[in-house]
């Protein structure tokens, strides 16, 4: 009889465990990461021992229900698959994001828009054409290229801007990953503690996978979990957390880059390296696409400028002025009208010769470029302060060519003391060739030549004496050696607002694709772990009745026992 009511009390302890166990899956219903948990209820049968005597007539029933443990309900393969789609979907967000930002910098098309102010600046060219003499078309020339220069200023300044808003972010993510590893660390500790006591950890367990969620968005992560139930975290291919210990990330300035920073792990200096995450996305924008479009703005200006300052120098102005460079500045960050020109309009060199003010040949040459087939950018020698040890500085300040280069890519490679100009690549074909000299201050030009025809020129402007072999040092440079010819600016300047769109529709369709296959397997991780109301009810109904059940043995057994005692008259 004895072993009937404790068969009965631990169904009743069971089964108030299954009550208690149904609330809380009910109270945490909307809690981000819970897992419902349920009572795992098993028979407590015959063993074989002979710990309990036998009864010979009756036999020997179970011994009750053992109800210990309360498991979480949790699919790992999903867990893992959500992971990795989680990281791919903040590799991308964070990618497309400055990309739009990018894009909104260029403002295209509209009124507003660098090509609209491209497109009034070569309409202000040929009004002059058509009135050479003409104060107020050369005022109005002096006001658009005004407005498109402070207009190219401002894009680079914001997109500088843009990048070293990026470095901010690439060290708050490095705080980030820090602050989810170290309490990954702390939960390890407890989940250890609880389950050596034998009881279930299970909100703990909950609270670490919804920080390896999070950390899998902000770098690509692995992770394994030993038998106390330590997990151990790998960020890229770098232990990050080892059971209680972290391998923190210190952001450091990038030596390859300045002003920037990396991120390295404190314990060995090691670069931290991911392949997906929001720490790759930010990498991406901030060290390849800004870095290339910036390089591609500072192109269009340099391009736009060599090629209307080699004719403009050549004319001269109603008041016969000369040699007069219609742009000053070196890229798209200080590209500007020439003061000289700004303050005298007249200056402005319209005609061929001297002494001919209704000669417009020189400004419509200059407005010609519009569609000129040989539009240069991209021959950073042009802007290149060349042979640095010289402190007066030795400064290419013009590109010309002369007939007309097929658009494309061309390169300056060393061929013994010369320099060729080959088309395509570095070994592709000779377009010209290049026999060095010195130049002497104040200046000079290195000409490639095909046969007897000129193709291509490079003013230098020099404090002291350039020598050939400076020459060839620097024009040959990597990152120097390279001219790119396209069919106009406008075409140049078409390309780089194409490219950024096509981009930003690439980033933008990649966030949206990785977005879909997140909420799609969050949707299937929540059909196995989320909490269901109606079925925690019917739990809760269930393990009621069961309850009053045990409750009614309990009932039973205290009328037989009554009956046994006080209704047999033994005594």
């Amino acid at each position: 009889m004895s072993i009937g009511l404790d068969t009965a009390v631990k169904a009743l302890r069971a089964h108030q465990l299954a009550v208690d166990v149904a609330s809380h899956n009910i109270a945490n219903a909307q809690t981000p990461g819970f897992s419902r948990q349920r009572v795992l209820l098993r028979p407590i049968g015959i063993d074989g021992s002979d710990h309990f005597t036998r009864d010979n007539l009756l036999g020997r029933a179970g011994m009750g229900v053992d109800a210990k443990d309360v498991n979480r309900i949790r699919d790992t393969f999903l867990d893992f698959q959500a992971r990795q789609s989680i990281s791919s979907q903040g590799q991308f967000a964070s990618l497309a994001t400055p990309l739009g930002n990018a894009e909104v910098v260029f403002n295209d098309p509209s009124d507003d828009g660098i090509s609209a102010l491209l497109g009034k600046f070569w309409a202000a060219w040929h009004d002059v054409v058509n009135e050479p003499e003409s104060s107020p078309a050369r005022t109005a020339l002096i006001h658009a290229t005004t407005t498109f220069t402070l207009r190219l200023q401002t894009a680079h300044a914001q997109l500088t801007q843009q990048r070293q808003d990026l470095n901010q972010k690439v060290t708050g993510i490095g705080e980030e990953i820090n602050a989810k590893a170290t309490e990954i660390a702390g939960l390890n500790l407890q989940i250890k503690q609880v389950e050596l006591n034998g009881d279930m950890a299970n909100d703990l367990r909950d609270r670490r996978d919804v920080l390896l969620d999070e950390l899998s968005s902000l770098g690509s992560i692995n992770y394994s979990e030993d038998e106390t139930g330590s997990m151990s975290v790998y960020l890229g291919t770098h232990e990050l957390v080892f059971g209680t210990s972290v391998r923190a990330i210190n952001a450091v300035d990038d030596p390859l880059d300045p002003g920037m920073v990396r991120l390295q792990f404190a314990i060995d200096n090691d670069d931290v390296n991911v392949a997906s995450g929001q720490l790759r996305g930010v990498l991406d924008a901030r060290d390849v696409a800004l870095p290339e479009l910036i390089n591609k703005l500072n192109n269009f200006a340099t391009g736009l400028m060599n090629s209307v300052n080699s004719i403009h120098q050549a004319g001269y102005g109603l008041n016969n002025a000369t040699g007069l460079a219609f742009f000053t500045g070196n890229d798209a960050s200080d590209i500007a009208v020439n003061s000289v020109l700004a303050g005298s309009p007249q200056s402005i060199a319209t005609a061929t010769g001297a002494g001919q003010p209704g000669n417009p040949a020189n400004a419509l040459a200059i407005a010609n470029l519009e569609q000129s087939p040989n539009m240069l950018a991209g021959l950073a020698a042009a802007n290149l302060v060349v042979n640095e040890a010289l402190s007066a500085g030795n400064i290419a300040t013009g590109v010309s060519l002369a007939g007309t280069l097929q658009a494309g890519t061309y390169h300056l490679v060393a061929s013994g003391p010369n320099v060729e100009l080959r088309y395509g690549s570095a070994t592709g074909p000779v377009i010209g060739t290049a026999t060095l000299a010195a130049i002497n201050p104040p200046g000079g030009t290195i000409t490639f030549t095909s046969g007897p025809d000129t193709v291509a020129t490079i003013s230098m402007t020099v404090g002291a004496a350039y020598t050939a072999a400076a020459q060839l040092a620097d024009l040959t440079a990597v990152g120097n050696n390279t001219l790119q010819v396209e069919a106009s600016a406008s075409t140049f300047y078409g390309n780089i607002v194409s490219v950024l769109g096509a981009d930003v529709n690439r980033a933008k369709g990649l966030d949206d694709s990785a977005n879909l296959l997140v909420d799609h397997l969050d949707t299937l991780r929540q059909s196995v772990s989320g909490v269901n109301i109606d079925e925690e009810v019917t739990n809760l109904n269930s393990a009621q009745h069961a309850y009053n059940a045990a409750a009614k043995v309990i009932s039973v057994i205290d009328e037989m026992l009554d009956t046994l005692i006080n209704r047999t008259g033994i005594g």
